[in-house]
């Protein structure tokens, strides 16, 4: 819940546009059913009542009433009068990213601009007559009117502010994994990633990702595949589409992919499936794996914001469902498939390693599954001596040798490449051009929690971030150790030692490393002298990061391990400050620029935006002097020993060629 006056200070800090002002009337009878919202919106009731629902949340709605929701709020009116009559107010607000920390930390945590709220203004007039007008004025063709109406919003928000501060109304945020599924479930066909979809709602990727996570226990990606792979058999069972078609109409352009996809989650090739239906002719009941798919409608009416202010409503009918509107849906339904794989793998014989595959687990009266493990949690570990390790969740009991150990924590897969562990299974961000060779034989957990593929691989240790959403689903399977990031490479090897029982193995390593050091370390500090050295990470067209002595990007090397000089701007903003980084303006770039650039160019995307280019660009002294290094590798960004290793080469290679 945010408060008033943090409420007021980030609305005072925020760059407003005004994108659309609407008037509409309704007549007892009519619906508006799943709207969404395609930016922040307010909604002012000026005649008559009627059933307002924002995001299936229920008010009752009467003249003068006034809500607000983000982007991607569903709106549903049904009028319970003769006539219901209301504005809509599309706007959009930024924060500058180089505004003041604690103004960009608060709007991280709270984004007001997306938080749904109602009241019923004690000043019903003052209102009507700022939308009133902002209305006459935005139907004007005049440049000026339309200035007009950029006025009259910040007087209309002025009021609304007053308002809430002397009401004080309740404010919350809306329910964001709601808001995503529905997105999903719209644009399933177009290319999807964690990036773009954090995009779409105005968060930032880790928090989207968690609170989807915590919603619905498995990630955005693996929900967009799921409601792909349904989709397809919706096609293949009820059309004469051709698996081609098929693949082609859920977003696949790669048949061969979309085949190892589908059978991935339905245990049979579209070509088998579609076969099976055939042979069957009548009745076939097509197994479901969309988690909570009857959450939400399908009927999506789509708010069109044309050039020349032109507006209109689009509807895309793809079935009717009604609404459903139980929050724990999405968590039974994949319990229950967690409860179905234990199920099944619970007649299996022995592992490769000698572990008896654990029991399958016993579903209570909630819906939640229990995991039922052999003597301790995970059934692989049951048989082996258990000691206690000190991790950042506290005392975990884990085997004294682990043999069977997961690491979604994908960034430290170098870790136990170091000792000599290879994984069973990682975290999609393990693979990557600096591990290419080592991980052969390593199952790829994907991007987030997929508990159902960390079940099959029989874990008697898994490693994760510092989550506690999933740490107790996790337990359930096996003994779980937080680890987090940012710790000096030394010492979060020497921890990865203690966990596994290989300090010797950690303590070889560190002292080559050591070696290394000395061995370059003069060399490059001769070669480079008293100018300073700049990391920058791709952000946006208008955007990018600056990086400090620690989060990978050669800054470890650069920084700690050889002391050379940062620009005095990023060693007060990056390194100084603890936080490692700063995200700053490209009007900013000369201030930052060092006589040596360091570019981090992996965006995971294949044609990445080029931003370090332009004008000014070429007029840095590091540019005229062929003093900038590009590395494109995903492995660049981590500090694990392996990613250690690679970035010492390139590091050492840019400086003095060797």
């Amino acid at each position: 819940m945010i408060n008033a006056e943090e409420h007021i200070q980030l609305w005072n800090a925020a760059a407003i546009k005004v994108i659309d002002v609407r008037h509409f009337s309704m007549m007892h009878g009519e619906e508006l059913r799943s709207y969404l919202f395609p930016s922040s919106v307010f909604l002012y009731a000026i005649r008559g009542e009627a059933q307002v629902l924002l995001d299936g949340i229920e008010h009752s709605a009467k003249r003068f009433h006034l809500w607000h929701g983000g982007k991607g709020t569903c709106l549903d009116i049904f009028p319970t009068e003769a006539e219901f009559e209301y504005y809509l107010i599309f706007y959009r607000a930024t924060i500058p990213s180089t505004g003041q920390r604690e103004i960009l930390y608060l709007m991280e945590r709270y984004n007001p601009f997306q938080l749904q709220y109602g009241l019923a203004p004690l000043r019903s007039a003052v209102l009507f007559d700022k939308v009133d007008n902002m209305l006459k004025e935005w139907q004007s063709s005049r440049t000026l009117e339309k200035f007009h109406v950029k006025t009259l919003f910040y007087q209309f928000v002025y009021e609304l502010l007053w308002q809430l501060e002397h009401q004080q109304i309740g404010m919350k945020r809306p329910n964001l994994a709601a808001q995503v599924i529905r997105y999903i479930q719209e644009h399933y066909r177009e290319p999807l990633t964690r990036e773009s979809i954090a995009q779409i709602f105005h968060y930032s990727v880790p928090y989207v990702s968690r609170q989807f996570r915590q919603e619905t226990g498995i990630s955005m990606i693996d929900y967009v595949i799921r409601e792909r792979v349904n989709k397809a058999m919706e096609y293949l069972c009820k059309t004469d589409m051709t698996v081609q078609e098929a693949s082609a109409s859920v977003g696949y352009d790669d048949v061969s992919y979309f085949t190892r996809i589908f059978k991935k989650y339905t245990g049979m090739t579209p070509k088998q499936f579609k076969d099976q239906h055939k042979a069957k002719k009548a009745g076939f009941d097509y197994p479901i794996i969309r988690v909570g798919s009857s959450l939400f409608p399908r009927r999506l009416q789509r708010y069109i914001i044309g050039s020349g202010y032109e507006n209109h409503y689009r509807y895309k009918r793809e079935g009717d469902l009604s609404m459903y509107r139980n929050k724990s849906a999405m968590g039974v339904t994949l319990l229950l498939c967690l409860t179905l794989l234990l199920s099944a793998c619970s007649g299996a014989g022995s592992s490769n390693n000698g572990s008896v595959a654990s029991p399958a687990p016993a579903a209570t009266a909630d819906g939640n599954a229990q995991v039922q493990a052999s003597a301790s949690n995970g059934g692989a570990a049951s048989a082996a001596e258990m000691v206690t390790y000190s991790a950042v969740n506290g005392e975990v009991k884990i085997p004294k040798n682990p043999q069977r150990i997961v690491i979604i924590a994908g960034a430290f897969v170098g870790h136990l490449l170091a000792l000599g562990i290879k994984p069973v299974g990682a975290g999609e961000e393990a693979f990557n051009s600096y591990t290419e060779g080592k991980l052969d034989g390593v199952e790829s957990i994907g991007d987030g929690i997929a508990y159902e593929k960390i079940l099959e691989l029989q874990p008697d240790l898994i490693i994760v971030w510092n989550d506690p959403a999933v740490l107790e689903k996790l337990n359930q399977i096996a003994p779980t150790v937080v680890v987090d990031y940012g710790v000096p490479v030394r010492q979060q090897l020497l921890e990865f030692g203690k966990m596994t029982g290989r300090e010797d193995q950690a303590n070889a390593w560190i002292t080559a490393w050591d070696k290394k050091i000395a061995d370059y370390k003069p060399k490059v500090q001769a070669a480079v002298g008293d100018k300073t050295v700049a990391i920058f990470d791709s952000g946006s067209a208008k955007e990018f990061y600056a990086y400090g002595n620690k989060l990978g990007r050669g800054g470890e090397i650069i920084y700690g391990e050889f002391q050379l000089k940062a620009p005095p701007i990023i060693q007060k903003e990056a390194i100084d400050s603890g936080t490692g980084w700063a995200k700053l303006s490209l009007e900013l770039l000369p201030e930052y620029a060092g006589d040596y650039i360091f570019i981090n160019e992996w965006t995971g995307k294949d044609n990445p935006e080029a931003i370090f280019e332009g004008s000014m660009w070429e007029q840095l002294d590091a540019v005229k002097n062929n003093r900038v290094f590009r590395e494109k590798g995903r492995g660049f960004m981590f500090s694990d020993p392996v990613s250690l290793d690679a970035q010492l080469e390139f590091v050492v290679e840019s400086f003095i060629g060797e």
